[in-house]
């Protein structure tokens, strides 16, 4: 008789896949209102540029980024979330499996700043875990119409982190996907 042999169990986060030995990836969702600048985050971030033709994500995008943590290789995955109101069922397609988020918000933008627990909801329900979400007030390069303490009271009653960039200027843009990494990292090391 054949004895199968059992698997192994993995007892880390299902959602976290080896990439070999050393790397771990991680999805990361941005999602927001429209013409928040959530995409010129991600082409800042990867590609260390500004555009200030790109067009609207219809659906999401997705570009990958690979990091050093720690000392442990890290593959970011991320989602770039469209955020026209007509897409919003597929929304939670995008959001299944996430390890993080972005809640990203126009500093310009009053309205924008409204909408985010909606969607901070929306993901909560999606991925039925804790992950980290960092709300972020994008475009501070520009005439703020929204206070920051205002947004960090939004932040702190959501239970999130808050930070500001410009995808403009690049500021704090490394920062924001630094911090939500080793957060990531630190949700593993914490399950062991």
């Amino acid at each position: 008789m054949f004895e199968h042999p059992q698997p192994k169990r993995n007892n880390r986060n299902p959602l976290v896949k080896s990439l070999g030995e050393s790397s771990l990836k991680f999805k990361v969702c941005l999602f927001g209102p429209g013409s928040v600048g959530k995409t010129s985050l991600l082409v800042r971030y990867i590609k260390d540029y500004f555009s200030s033709d790109l067009k609207q994500t219809i659906g999401s995008n997705f570009l990958i980024k690979d990091v050093l943590i720690n000392e442990q290789n890290i593959r970011l995955l991320l989602w770039d979330i469209g955020g026209q109101d007509q897409f919003a069922k597929l929304r939670t397609i995008y959001f299944k499996g996430s390890n993080a988020a972005f809640g990203v918000f126009d500093l310009t933008s009053p309205q924008s700043l409204l909408k985010l627990p909606g969607w901070i909801s929306s993901i909560k329900k999606t991925v039925k875990k804790s992950i980290p979400i960092l709300i972020v007030g994008n475009k501070n390069d520009l005439e703020r119409q929204i206070e920051r303490s205002e947004a960090e009271d939004l932040a702190k009653r959501l239970n999130c982190e808050y930070l500001e960039t410009s995808a403009k200027t690049g500021d704090n843009v490394e920062l924001a996907f630094e911090k939500l990494a080793r957060a990531c990292l630190d949700n593993i090391n914490i399950g062991k």
